[in-house]
């Protein structure tokens, strides 16, 4: 019996719908979860997105960070190091993910350019005797035998690079120019046409490490040309490489693309699809799409060694022409391509052969200094990256530049979702620049800066000191109360005082106490499930004792100078026993004792309740679904949800969503107060012994 397409009446058949899957669940996303303490760091590196780059802020902890930035960037003695790098790492020791921002050193460099030129000069080529199957035929000394001359073209291929960054502009925007080459006999000067040039991604000298390789495929060297293009397209094939030279040997690596393939199959013809495969094929179509993916985030983020490109089509169709028409007069009947204008990117014009590697009748190659011929073995590199001047000095200030963006409502780092770091610590940055640094908690409500009395590299400062830069940054923080709705004066900020020495670290040097505050922060907040971890819990014995520094600038604080210590918000560290220090405090500026939010650890809980609430809006914005009781319902229940077990049974929570008279009036917006119940923290305890006879205790007990 056949298959019926529907059933009209009874005659035998069967009619099959096809299947019904009814296995298919709701899609349930993952959330992602992030570290609760999630720093921001900046640094010199060599590489890597910069300041100057859409993508400047990179999430990551671990290898990522060499990967993105080198080896060089973290390390204690290299030209790249800042006091920032200090913090990071002792953050990053602890699989602590944060954010980092590459700054660039002044008068630095363009990033490393490639710009090819072909060179070519109308003139009268040689001509050679050949084999009967057109190769050229060799005398009995291996000399090549001329047999006369006609017209052609002398063509050398010639690579420079933008010299300054002053002239960056310049990329994709040149024009054709006279070149060096001369015709003795007529005075006719040849023409350098641009064909393409490459950008680095990055910039820095490491990117003049990085380069390309360009070759013709031919029988020879490629075992499967691509012939259905060939046939259909009427394109010649090239291949192309990216290469990384290695520091140590000067080799050329190999670059993978995303796919991992090591080479890929071009063409010079623009719109040509292989058929076979139902690829585009153009240089443009695959040289940076295939070695990158920045936007599709469904998929790992990467960066191209080179994601700047330009073919000069124009230029490469004048000359497919010019060489096309010259090589007419050679035409066999197993040549590649016929006399047709319309087969001119059948011509190979950046080595010269055809499919069989035989070299053209009236194109000779010219060699000089500045030359360069494409092969598979040739390297050619990047050139023009340099790092610039990176100093102190001009650090400070380019941070700080980039910290004043915070104060700014409408810059893209007011984007939460996407700008998720927690935690700002000045590492040492001067007086002048620590103002800028409080900017951090200008206008977000999720963020935190640990400030220092310490500025990097100069002398230790004196008690009396280290009270005087407190004070000064405390009435800077006071420009930043927390809510003008509330009256709430500012609590997202702690200035920590003391220096000393980290143990088993390279950098021999003093750095703020503000790093165990950050390690401490790291091991008990920085988990990237996104929950605090009890068992390293750091307030109070053993927790808060000082682990991993020594040789401490202060150690010793008479009650005197503590009491303004406190006032002023300066933490400090005193003795435990005769071994060891400990904090006895991580105290916020807040000003008003009796309230929770002078604890630090509790000011942690509330960055990430904001950062919760925002959240929520994005995920209920747009519901028209629900009445305003159920939709208090859903929002009370997804952040209690949100927020569940994620801060070691330290506070109660309790979301309270609802819609005022105005939210009902509007119906639109919605209101939700967010509870959160702390305890206070504990820094003075009132203790005595009483003396007692030990008849009256006994008969106590035995009553």
């Amino acid at each position: 019996m056949g298959m019926k397409k529907s059933i009209t009446n009874g005659s035998p058949g069967i009619y099959m719908p096809g299947v019904d899957d009814q296995s298919v669940r709701p899609y349930t996303r993952v959330p992602e979860t992030y570290p609760q303490h999630l720093p921001k760091f900046f640094i010199y590196a060599g590489q890597g997105p910069s300041v100057k780059d859409q993508y400047a802020e990179q999430l990551l902890v671990g290898n990522e960070r060499l990967l993105m930035y080198g080896d060089d960037a973290f390390l204690e003695r290299s030209k790249y190091f800042t006091h920032q790098v200090i913090h990071a790492n002792g953050v990053n020791r602890y699989g602590n993910q944060a954010m980092y921002v590459r700054i660039l050193g002044r008068n630095h460099g363009p990033k490393p350019t490639i710009r090819i030129w072909a060179d070519i000069l109308p003139t009268k080529v040689d001509l050679y005797e050949r084999n009967p199957d057109n190769s050229i035929k060799l005398d009995a000394v291996g000399q090549l035998v001329v047999t006369g001359q006609a017209d052609g073209h002398r063509i050398k291929y010639v690579v420079d690079h933008i010299a300054t960054e002053a002239n960056k502009n310049e990329f994709g925007t040149l024009d054709p120019r006279e070149g060096d080459q001369v015709d003795a006999a007529t005075g006719v000067k040849s023409t350098r046409y641009p064909i393409m040039e490459f950008r680095h991604s990055f910039y820095g000298e490491p990117g003049n490490m990085s380069g390309i390789r360009l070759w013709a495929q031919t029988s020879e060297n490629t075992a499967w040309l691509p012939n259905s293009m060939i046939n259909k397209e009427r394109a010649f094939p090239y291949s192309f490489a990216v290469i990384r030279k290695q520091v140590k040997t000067g080799n050329a690596k190999l670059i993978k693309s995303i796919f991992q393939e090591t080479s890929m199959t071009f063409v010079l013809k623009e719109n040509v699809i292989d058929p076979s495969i139902d690829m585009r094929m153009h240089l443009t179509d695959r040289a940076v799409k295939e070695h990158e993916n920045l936007t599709d985030l469904r998929y790992p983020q990467r960066f191209a060694e080179f994601n700047g490109l330009k073919v000069y089509q124009n230029n490469i169709d004048t000359i497919q022409g010019l060489l096309h028409a010259a090589e007419i007069p050679f035409l066999q009947m197993d040549s590649d391509f016929t006399a047709d204008p319309s087969e001119k990117y059948m011509v190979n014009i950046l080595t010269g052969v055809d499919l069989k590697n035989n070299p053209y009748h009236s194109l000779n190659f010219v060699d000089s200094a500045d030359s360069v011929r494409f092969s598979q073995e040739t390297n050619i590199y990047a050139q023009g990256g340099d790092d610039g001047q990176m100093t102190p000095k001009n650090f400070a200030e380019d941070v700080a530049e980039y910290m004043r963006r915070y104060a700014d409502f409408d810059d893209e780092l007011m984007d939460l979702a996407f700008h998720i770091e927690s935690h700002f610590y000045d590492t040492g940055f001067p007086l002048s620049e620590k103002y800028d640094m409080l900017k951090f908690i200008s206008e977000r409500k999720d963020t935190f800066v640990v400030l220092c009395t310490f500025e990097f590299g100069e002398r230790i400062l004196t008690q009396a000191e280290e009270m005087s830069v407190a004070r000064s940054l405390l009435n800077r923080l006071w420009m930043y109360p927390e809510s003008t709705h509330f009256g709430t004066q500012v609590y997202r900020g702690m200035i920590q005082g003391c220096t000393g020495r980290i143990r088993n670290s390279l950098y021999d040097g003093h750095v703020s106490t503000s790093y165990e505050v950050a390690v401490k922060s790291a091991k008990y907040m920085g988990a990237g499930h996104g929950r605090f971890k009890g068992e390293y819990r750091f307030e109070g014995y053993p927790g808060h004792i000082v682990d991993d520094m020594y040789d401490l600038s202060i150690t010793w604080v008479p009650d005197s100078i503590r009491v303004r210590n406190w006032d002023l918000g300066l933490n400090y560290v005193a003795r435990f026993d005769r071994k060891q220090f400990y904090f006895p405090a991580f105290k916020t500026v807040y000003g008003e004792d009796t309230s929770v939010l002078t604890s630090y650890i509790t000011a942690c809980i509330f960055l990430r309740a904001n950062k919760a609430l925002a959240k929520c809006q994005r995920v209920f914005s747009g519901r028209s679904d629900l009445t305003m009781p159920e939709f208090s319902r859903a929002v009370n229940d997804w952040l209690s949800n949100e927020l569940k077990d994620l801060f070691d049974d330290r506070v109660i929570i309790k979301p309270k969503a609802h819609f005022t008279s105005l939210d009902q009036a509007l119906n639109y917006s919605w209101t939700v107060p967010l509870e959160i119940g702390a305890p206070g923290m504990k820094t003075v305890m009132t203790g005595y012994a009483v003396a007692r006879r030990i008849e009256d205790m006994i008969a106590e007990t035995n009553s």
